[in-house]
């Protein structure tokens, strides 16, 4: 279960809280708070499979903590103000451009638009920094919210030497410019190319007699600009992109969450 009660509050869960908030209320108002913030906890744990996050609820207001530690401070407030409405506030970290305890705070009007706040929040505080299964929801909304953003390529095959290149048996360099000004250099193979690295390597004694030792950015079935641009746009439909472009991000050996 990701979101648990801190053990500060270990006396009952944060589904039985809201449950009797939800139960005893005199008031439709209060009564919808203590729904809607069940249907918050239960999309949390829809959403995440491993990341988990720590709940204190201080009256009605779900106060979320990185770790179980009584000395941990917020980092997200949520407060469900009823008829499906969430108040929701998340803290800065400190840095070059902020201040300490500079919040961000927002007025989402939907279950799903608290999902989609919460999983920005979470990234932005810095909270759950290496944990992979946000980074991947955060760039599948990132990239959703910009499903057909515009990119150009400037790819080696069209620029030096043009038709004199096997596009189905070779590599080449290609740069990636999307429209935010971010710029990526990639090395692309096809997938016949592969075969024929691994074959000379074998035969040559080279890189542990036949494996590569460094695997190319990107595959694709042969070097031409529709292909590329293709596997491209997958890449960005997918939420997948920085996953490619920068793999040291998700490549740690550590991974605590």
């Amino acid at each position: 279960m990701p979101i648990v009660r801190s053990s500060q509050q270990s006396n009952e869960t944060l589904e039985g809280f809201y449950k009797q908030l939800e139960s005893e209320s005199t008031t439709a108002a209060t009564k919808s708070i203590g729904a809607d913030m069940l249907a918050f906890i239960a999309m949390i744990n829809k959403t995440f499979v491993s990341t988990m996050m720590y709940g204190v609820t201080s009256h009605n207001v779900l106060c979320i903590q990185v770790d179980d530690a009584e000395e941990s401070d917020w980092l997200i407030l949520v407060n469900g103000i009823g008829y499906n409405r969430y108040l929701i506030e998340y803290k800065l970290p400190p840095g070059i451009k902020s201040c300490h305890n500079v919040t961000v705070k927002g007025d989402v009007h939907s279950l799903e638009e608290a999902r989609s706040f919460l999983i920005v929040a979470m990234n932005e505080s810095e909270g759950w920094l290496l944990c992979k299964e946000l980074q991947r929801l955060y760039n599948k909304l990132w990239s959703g919210t910009r499903a057909k953003q515009a990119f150009s390529l400037w790819l080696e095959f069209e620029e030096v030497a043009p038709g004199s290149w096997n596009v189905e048996n070779e590599f080449c360099n290609i740069q990636i410019r999307l429209e935010d000004g971010r710029r990526y250099g990639l090395n692309v193979w096809t997938y016949r190319f592969l075969e024929t690295a691994i074959q000379e390597d074998a035969s040559s004694g080279r890189n542990l007699n036949g494996l590569y030792i460094v695997p190319p950015d990107l595959f694709v079935k042969e070097l031409t600009r529709d292909c590329v641009e293709s596997a491209v746009r997958d890449l960005l439909d997918k939420g997948d992109l920085e996953s490619v472009l920068n793999p040291g991000v998700y490549s740690k050996s550590r991974e605590p969450f």
